[in-house]
């Protein structure tokens, strides 16, 4: 919409500018041509017209599109069984995901999950504490701290839902977001 107004005023002005010019103080009535032997006499002149000089204003300058689609998970921090501290094998997947975010100037929503063993309260209580270990190591690396949100999850949403060992390690996570808020 902004484009087609920006056009239609450059035009309006385009136009404005070239028809204000007057042609002559006489009317055209009591003009009378030259003669055939002005014509002929005079020589001819090298005349150029100066081209109209139009500026245009550059379009204005959008919000640059994030390259990463809000609700995407940049990473996944996975847990030791009842822990909530982050393993040293996770430090790579969070500085992977805080370059990311900075990346893409975007809000972070953090989704801590646990496996289905003990109470749903104690497991709410455990994932929010994953996240917020996640929460403080992404601090740490440099995200605004008011940027990121916390969601605790606990076993309600599990990746996987077989009854093995293997199963349960890929439930016990955090899932890092970028969202746009």
């Amino acid at each position: 919409m902004k484009k087609w107004v920006l056009s239609g005023s450059v035009l309006a002005f385009v136009l404005m500018v070239g028809c204000s010019g007057q042609v002559g103080s006489t009317p055209a009535a009591q003009q009378t041509p030259p003669s055939a032997q002005q014509v002929a006499s005079q020589p001819p002149e090298n005349k150029t017209v100066p081209k109209e000089q139009v500026h245009e204003q550059p379009a204005p300058q959008e919000k640059p599109k994030p390259q990463i689609e809000s609700g995407t998970v940049v990473g996944q921090v996975y847990f030791s069984f009842d822990k909530y501290d982050i393993r040293a094998d996770m430090e790579s997947v969070i500085d992977q995901a805080a370059q990311k975010i900075k990346e893409s100037q975007m809000k972070v929503l953090l989704e801590g999950n646990t496996d289905e063993f003990g109470s749903g309260e104690y497991n709410f209580a455990l994932a929010n504490k994953r996240a917020l270990s996640v929460k403080q190591a992404l601090i740490i690396k440099g995200i605004a701290q008011d940027t990121i949100r916390v969601v605790s999850l606990g076993e309600t949403k599990p990746s996987c839902q077989e009854k093995n060992k293997t199963c349960y390690r890929k439930n016990r996570r955090v899932d890092i977001k970028v969202v746009e808020e």
